[in-house]
């Protein structure tokens, strides 16, 4: 296995974790957070794609369709996801996010025509017991239960475009994929805050520059450096190292922002992590056998 390619999935992780941190210390709207991201990360990614020179251009037209189906999912997810840390905390938001996993296994066998593996009802039943744990109370009112349910819809939102760039990464480079959804993520967040008008709050310089890094480092550096990563490993190394990413994010936050956990949430947290990672590990053996 290469070590370095190794490394650099580990600090993709790493950094993809602490987005959460910045999305709380950064005080803008969903909308607006949603845009720089996708506007600084884009440039980013299209300053490493100019000098690897790759090719853009795409082989067949409904690809540019995939892709800009792809780009408004991306949208939705990475809207829903700073939704909820911003309603509720960073752990509540990476922990539902995390459960993409599952609803990709629902998706998939309908999507590829694949046969349904019944052990993945065990997985959905013990990720719901962990939900159920995470729920303070059953109202809408609720700044945790209205977290969970925005990182839900995130997590769901993320699950399609994995489906989505299942195809398309059969037949393109994967970095270059990512460049078309997140500069689609970013013109149709521009279209959206053009009809809605957010309130904008008066920010600082070093808020600008948080954004700016947010989108850069911790999003375009961040995905430039898994799908390097990807050429010396294996996906199914790479995708069980990604669980770690909502670990990074909980340490961090508890660090940097002396978010706690009560009982009830470390419980349902524990419950989710270990069943993402037991489904990640035996999609990993399904695929090597």
């Amino acid at each position: 296995m290469d070590k370095k390619s190794l490394l650099s999935v580990h600090l993709a992780v790493l950094l993809f974790g602490t987005s959460g941190v910045f999305i709380k210390i950064i005080p803008m709207s969903a909308l607006l957070l949603t845009l720089g991201r996708g506007i600084f990360s884009a440039l980013a990614l299209y300053a490493f794609i100019h000098f690897r020179e790759y090719s853009l251009r795409l082989e067949r037209l409904r690809d540019y369709f995939w892709n800009l189906l792809a780009g408004i999912f991306l949208a939705m997810h990475w809207f829903l996801f700073i939704m909820s840390i911003q309603i509720s905390t960073v752990s509540i938001g990476t922990i539902t996010f995390a459960t993409y996993p599952l609803f990709v296994v629902f998706l998939e066998p309908y999507v590829f025509k694949e046969k349904f593996q019944l052990k993945n009802l065990l997985n959905v039943a013990m990720i719901a017991i962990g939900i159920a744990f995470l729920i303070p109370a059953f109202e809408l009112n609720n700044a945790t239960t209205l977290g969970i349910l925005y990182g839900l819809g995130s997590s769901f939102c993320f699950a399609i475009l994995s489906i989505i760039n299942r195809r398309l990464a059969a037949l393109y480079d994967s970095v270059v994929i990512t460049l078309y959804e997140q500069t689609v993520a970013a013109c149709l967040m521009t279209i959206l805050i053009s009809i809605i008008k957010p309130t904008v709050h008066e920010g600082t310089v070093l808020d600008f520059f948080h954004l700016i890094i947010y989108g850069v480092v911790f999003t375009g550096l961040a995905h430039s450096l898994y799908i390097q990563g990807l050429k010396g490993i294996k996906a199914q190394t790479a995708s069980i190292i990604s669980v770690l990413e909502p670990v990074y994010s909980i340490v961090l936050a508890i660090v940097f922002l002396q978010e706690r956990m009560s009982y009830q949430e470390m419980i349902g947290t524990f419950i989710i992590f270990v069943t993402v990672m037991i489904a990640t590990l035996q999609n990993s053996v399904d695929e090597k056998t």
